[in-house]
């Protein structure tokens, strides 16, 4: 009963204002309908309060019971037996769907993206600095090998990704960038400074100003911006050597590496081979795993590829449980897509003591060849 004191309180102190000041029927009437809907609202909570009281024992029941303890088998890809269903009054949740765009569009996109991903993770690392008052902001151009793109835009030290935006200037302004040569803009508010490097155009910098841009001030820019050319250029070449040219996925010489390091670590990972079987776009379905797989953390670094359609990753072996879930929903989607995919598998791990490097190799190429010969019986 103490929480009616409050609407009997202010109408109380309501009715003493009235009668001290100003009377008025409408003002009264006003005050009377506020204080019983407040009055209400107070009775609806307290109605409420049992049934919230009721179901408060079978919640604690549902935390109190105990859960059972389930030991995972030493099984790399089970896709028969079903996970343990937890005790649970909650619906169950869907999975994200991993398939969000077409796997053919999304691995050409993604390949067609590879030189713009180069180009703005070394202008993020290295960004141009603001050495003077007069510069007030600075586009950075990504060049494509057709046209080129704003990727970046920066404000003093605040770098901000843009989308593609296409560039807005003269012919003249545009030839001059192509031939590599810097160039200030006929109102003489922007200065263009090209990245290039062993006459290889990477794209430009745009630097504006309130004032104008005079011939004197090119030089000091051009110097400067020497130091992202060289950066960039330093990227793509470990690029091409560590990436295979088409799909743009770490190549093999890159693997054994890799996978040399993980072996002499002796790091708890499992070597999974891939072969795609009677399949359509094998290419694109493999950068398709790649993305979701790095995407979803189950494929460590990312995927290999060693020969054509075969593919290989290094997983770390509390990872093998994830990536089998991944995996399955991976395949089924690309079904429900029509992409039907038979993939054979080869694994091998480091459970055997003493084993060497090319046994470790070896083991998972045999266990491919069985898959293989599984999938062809």
């Amino acid at each position: 009963m103490k929480r009616y004191t409050i609407p009997t309180i202010f109408f109380i102190i309501g009715v003493i204002l009235q009668y001290t000041f100003y009377f008025s029927w409408v003002s009264f009437t006003l005050l009377t309908v506020s204080c019983l809907l407040l009055t209400l609202f107070l009775y609806s909570l307290d109605f409420q309060k049992p049934e919230s009281l009721a179901d408060r024992p079978h919640s604690n029941a549902d935390i109190s019971e105990p859960s059972e303890t389930n030991t995972k088998p030493d099984i790399v890809f089970d896709t028969e037996s079903s996970l343990p269903i937890e005790a649970s009054n909650a619906e169950p949740k869907p999975k994200d769907i991993l398939w969000k765009k077409d796997p053919v569009l999304l691995a050409r996109e993604s390949i067609h993206s590879e030189t713009r991903a180069v180009f703005s993770e070394t202008v993020k690392d290295f960004p141009f600095p603001f050495f003077t008052e007069k510069l007030t902001s600075i586009q950075y151009f990504y060049y494509d090998e057709k046209e080129f793109k704003e990727c970046y835009w920066q404000k003093a030290g605040m770098m901000v990704e843009t989308d593609d935006n296409p560039v807005e200037w003269e012919e003249y302004e545009e030839s001059k960038i192509r031939e590599l040569l810097p160039v200030i803009s006929l109102d003489k508010r922007k200065l263009y400074i090209p990245l290039t490097m062993n006459a290889h155009l990477f794209g430009f910098l745009c630097f504006s100003t309130k004032e104008s841009w005079v011939e004197s001030d090119i030089q000091s820019f051009w110097e400067k911006s020497n130091i992202i050319s060289e950066k960039i250029m330093t990227k793509r070449e470990y690029t091409k050597v560590t990436k295979h040219p088409v799909s743009k996925l770490y190549n093999v010489s890159h693997f054994y590496q890799m996978a040399k390091s993980a072996f002499e670590s002796k790091e708890k990972v499992t070597l999974i081979l891939f072969k795609f079987i009677d399949t359509n776009f094998q290419s694109e379905i493999a950068i398709g795993l790649n993305i979701l797989g790095k995407q979803n953390a189950v494929l460590g670094l990312g995927l290999y590829q060693l020969e054509d359609h075969l593919y290989a990753s290094i997983i770390s072996n509390d990872k093998l449980d994830d990536f089998s879930e991944f995996f399955k929903q991976f395949i089924e989607e690309l079904d429900s897509l029509g992409y039907p995919s038979e993939v054979a598998l080869g694994f091998s791990n480091q459970s055997t003591p003493e084993i060497k490097f090319d046994t470790w190799i070896k083991a998972a190429y045999k266990s491919l060849e069985e898959s293989i010969l599984y999938h062809a019986a």
